[in-house]
């Protein structure tokens, strides 16, 4: 490879600095969390998700601009390490947005997307095949930075709307770019990039519990709750990585043509439900814990049925639209839960989340057995 190209000649693992990177989005997704429990209304929940939208867009831009980029290369650790910086900024301002500060957050925003927009058609002048896709990219995706632009001139008020119409026009732009050239893409690194984003929301989920925990008095409740919380957390990380992350990605390896789409289908577009799943069982399990002897309020109980349909859920229609095999355990198991929840407005909340954990657990435990044998994640 040339001593100035930032381009990758192979597939490589993901790195240090962009697990790094990783984390500091991880960041930016715990505290929607955060805002998202303290205004667990219709409203909260519409915000937190434009929210989240824009965070998850911003950070799977980068699974796309990194993907075949030489990570050991010094110039792009040094890029990475600045749009780490330009994300940590935009992490801490999510719960000031409606403040007077408030433009801080778009305007990070907007300094994050373009760096990655700039790497990429960065490295797009050595690949051919791949110009014109990634120009009508970052041509369709400054519709969007521009709405996010007017959120920052606009008033507390008025940001929202500009936001959700930049989250919208993403969605224009992802929808155009996606079926348009040859994208080329390493899909080892691609599809475990998403695999560690999965996994870390997860582990913040279980210190979510942990810290929830820790600020009550531990008695037998309290413990009793947070085991549970953990045990269902588990549960979760196996109907991910016990074998849908394999069939996925050895679906993607047979992709030969429409890789765009495909990749923008099932990862881009597919994994956010995935992580919003984690986002609402999160806020449920800090309300579990709280008061695991009362009964859950229906905007918890919501959060924690909505939370295990919106991860379980979503992994399924990845696979559906991957074309793998998919049981019929997760819908079943899901619907059960969903018929079930209206229960939970008469059985106090610990009693709620061992439902939760039966059915997860009987989901992971039943469509392991339905799959038979199959290849083992790398850590």
């Amino acid at each position: 490879m040339a001593a100035e190209s930032i381009r990758g000649t192979e597939a490589q693992g993901a790195t240090f600095v962009e697990l790094f990177f990783d984390l500091v989005f991880v960041f930016a997704v715990t505290q929607v969390t955060a805002v998202l429990a303290h205004d667990l209304t219709l409203g909260g929940v519409v915000r937190a998700g434009i929210i989240f939208w824009l965070v998850w867009w911003a950070w799977t831009q980068y699974t796309w601009s990194l993907n075949q980029a030489d990570t050991e290369h010094v110039q792009v650790r040094l890029f990475a390490l600045f749009a780490t910086g330009v994300a940590f900024v935009m992490a801490v301002s999510v719960p000031f947005i409606e403040e007077p500060y408030g433009w801080l957050f778009p305007v990070s925003y907007i300094v994050l997307r373009v760096a990655g927009i700039g790497i990429q058609l960065r490295m797009a002048e050595e690949e051919w095949a791949s110009r014109g896709p990634v120009m009508i990219w970052a041509v369709m995706s400054a519709l969007g930075l521009l709405a996010v632009l007017a959120a920052a001139i606009l008033s507390p008020q008025q940001r929202y709307i500009a936001l959700a119409i930049a989250a919208l026009l993403d969605v224009i732009a992802a929808l155009r770019a996606g079926s348009t050239g040859d994208w080329k893409l390493f899909v080892p690194h691609f599809t475990e990039r998403h695999g560690l984003f999965v996994i870390i929301a997860l582990g913040e989920s279980l210190i979510a519990a942990g810290v929830a925990g820790s600020s009550q008095t531990l008695d037998r409740g309290v413990l009793a709750v947070t085991l549970l919380a953990v045990i269902a957390t588990c549960g979760l990380w196996w109907t991910y990585f016990g074998w849908a992350k394999d069939a996925l990605e050895e679906k993607f390896a047979e992709i030969e043509h429409d890789v765009g789409n495909f990749a923008r289908d099932v990862y881009s577009f597919g994994h956010f439900p995935v992580i919003a799943g984690v986002i609402g069982f999160a806020v449920a399990t800090e309300e579990t814990i709280a008061h695991p002897s009362d009964v859950l309020p229906v905007e918890g109980i919501i959060a924690l049925v909505g939370g295990i349909v919106f991860f379980i859920g979503g992994v399924y229609v990845a696979l559906l639209r991957s074309r793998a095999h998919a049981p019929a355990v997760r819908p079943v198991g899901l619907t059960l839960l969903v018929v079930g929840a209206p229960l939970m407005l008469l059985i106090p909340a610990w009693l709620s989340m061992t439902g939760v954990v039966v059915i997860v657990l009987g989901i992971a435990v039943l469509e392991r057995r339905a799959v038979g044998s199959v290849a083992v994640s790398a850590p």
